[in-house]
């Protein structure tokens, strides 16, 4: 069989090894979250949805919007998030034909649960350098976070 070979894109210069340590970050986020999915025995998806509900109720559309998911899929995950009673539906104040999509506190509890270990972990690392050093580092991951925003902005475009 005869299978032609393709090489991988090349990658920039690493000079200082950002983009290694942004990948090393990313897996070890994306394991994280695929390892408090399977605790909350939720998929990926549905964990997804909680933390965009995370800062307050939200609609449907804005789900469907930011999940990439069709009308009928966040319908069936909000039904499943619902009798595991993370989250409630409830009339939009402003819009009748509308709903709000909101995290219950049973969610809070379960995820808290589980994320709190790691924010207290970032804040012990936090207090452990200067605040100077702390403040730059803050500095440089909202940096990262823009080029990725900016980047992905233009992905599909």
């Amino acid at each position: 069989m005869n299978k032609k070979q393709t090489n991988p894109p090349s990658a920039p210069d690493d000079d200082y090894g950002l983009v290694r340590a942004c990948r090393r970050l990313h897996a070890a986020i994306d394991e994280m979250d695929e390892k408090t999915a399977r605790a909350l025995g939720v998929s990926r998806n549905d964990l997804r949805c909680l933390n965009l509900l995370e800062n307050g109720p939200v609609t449907p559309k804005f789900l469907v919007q930011s999940l990439g998911l069709t009308s009928g899929s966040i319908t069936s995950l909000l039904d499943r998030l619902e009798a595991r009673e993370f989250i409630e539906r409830a009339p939009h104040p402003e819009d009748r034909r509308a709903l709000l999509v909101e995290l219950r506190p049973k969610a809070f509890a379960e995820i808290g649960a589980i994320y709190r270990t790691f924010g207290a972990a970032l804040v012990a690392l936090a207090h452990a350098y200067s605040a100077r050093n702390a403040e730059q580092a803050v500095g440089h991951l909202n940096d990262v976070a823009r080029v990725c925003e900016e980047v992905t902005q233009q992905i599909g475009s």
